[in-house]
């Protein structure tokens, strides 16, 4: 199965500005230099995908706390969310608005 991009942009916009729920969470899985030592990590719950058996949809699917039904049966396209940065989540506006929420 070719590998699929699921967010493509700046480094600016990828790490200040990630719409992808797995960018999300990959970023706060990580130490941060703007962190105080010893801030508790958030890991992504749930265990990583067999890459010798994806089936069309989304691979973070499982692991997803936005997924939907649709991302079990098909991979959605990139989608423009500014200016040279997309991202590839069926769910991607409403959880833009999630984040400009809180």
């Amino acid at each position: 199965m070719p590998v699929k991009n699921i967010e493509m942009g700046s480094a600016q916009q990828i790490y200040h500005q990630p719409h992808h729920p797995y960018t999300l969470g990959l970023l706060a899985s990580g130490p941060r230099m703007d962190q105080p030592r010893g801030t508790r990590l958030i890991p992504i719950d749930g265990q990583p995908p067999d890459l010798t058996r994806l089936d069309g949809g989304c691979a973070f699917r499982p692991r997803c706390r936005f997924a939907v039904d649709r991302c079990g049966q098909e991979f959605p396209p990139l989608e423009d969310v500014d200016s040279g940065h997309v991202s590839a989540c069926w769910r991607v506006k409403e959880i833009n608005e999630l984040k400009n929420a809180s």
